[in-house]
């Protein structure tokens, strides 16, 4: 599958922290608005820079995470690279309403759409189903914020195999929480966020696996990186010694998105890629 070129991000006029979601949203931490904006420009500006077409799509108030648009949609190519999308069920509901404008963006730029069967509950998409374009399979996570049964219905939709991950920890909720996909080849990973079963699967389906603990992951949200090209990495600013061992292959885009994780997303979360 060829790798998407356009950006999709939701300026953030209304984020907020108002209800617990995930541990990250624990006692409500204040949002600082202004610096909130710092933050996801400086992000947008990076894309930007790096060759991608920002699209953005609305903000609505009182939908104070759509601002995380990989969890609302779960664009792919079919092999004819007809543009489809498979539409999420979102877990809280505070979140379920997020869904349908992207629905409407989706309509106006093309898309065929699909939407899940009345048997599957919860999906997330690509906070938890993370395509790797070069080797056109899907790694779908699994435990908190989508059903296992989805992904039989999304590899029949899709065509593409789904490597199934079992994610343990309520602190890596989403598979994007605890793994990023470098290239086809390379991937970062913290071990702590799945079952033995998984790692091993992790392990067989890359050549070399970057490991971060989980106090680094917590604290950096590192995981949750976005390497969209397998050459730049986008990632939270931090001190861990695999991303100054990462510098020796890769470029590394330090960033600050230190508003936002206190709802429990950084760069990955931010952003949904396109054709």
């Amino acid at each position: 599958m060829r790798k998407p070129t356009v950006i999709l991000m939701c300026e953030p006029l209304f984020f907020d922290v108002k209800y617990e979601g995930n541990i990250y949203m624990k006692d409500l931490p204040i949002v600082d608005i202004e610096n909130t904006f710092l933050q996801w420009t400086s992000l947008k500006q990076k894309y930007s820079k790096l060759g991608y077409e920002i699209k953005t799509i609305p903000a609505v108030k009182g939908l104070t995470d759509i601002v995380f648009t990989a969890n609302q949609s779960f664009p792919f190519l079919k092999k004819n690279n007809q543009k489809c999308v498979i539409l999420s069920k979102m877990r809280n509901d505070q979140r379920k309403e997020e869904v349908k404008y992207f629905k409407e963006l989706y309509e106006s730029e093309g898309y065929d759409i699909f939407e899940l069967s009345s048997n599957i509950d919860y999906f997330e998409s690509m906070g938890d189903a993370l395509i790797d374009y070069e080797n056109d399979r899907i790694f779908g996570g699994y435990g908190f914020r989508t059903q296992e049964k989805v992904y039989d219905e999304i590899e029949k939709i899709t065509e593409m195999e789904v490597i199934r991950l079992k994610l343990i920890s309520n602190k890596f909720y989403h598979l994007d929480t605890c793994l990023s996909i470098l290239n086809k080849d390379e991937a970062i990973m913290c071990e702590s966020g799945f079952d033995r079963e998984s790692v091993d699967k992790i392990y067989s389906s890359f050549r070399k696996i970057y490991n971060i603990s989980e106090k680094d992951n917590m604290e950096g949200f590192l995981c949750n990186c976005h390497c969209p090209d397998g050459q730049n990495i986008i990632v939270q600013k931090n001190n861990s010694p695999v991303f100054k061992e990462l510098e020796k292959n890769y470029i590394v885009h330090e960033t600050e998105t230190s508003e936002f994780m206190k709802s429990g997303g950084s760069v990955f979360c931010m952003k949904m890629m396109l054709w």
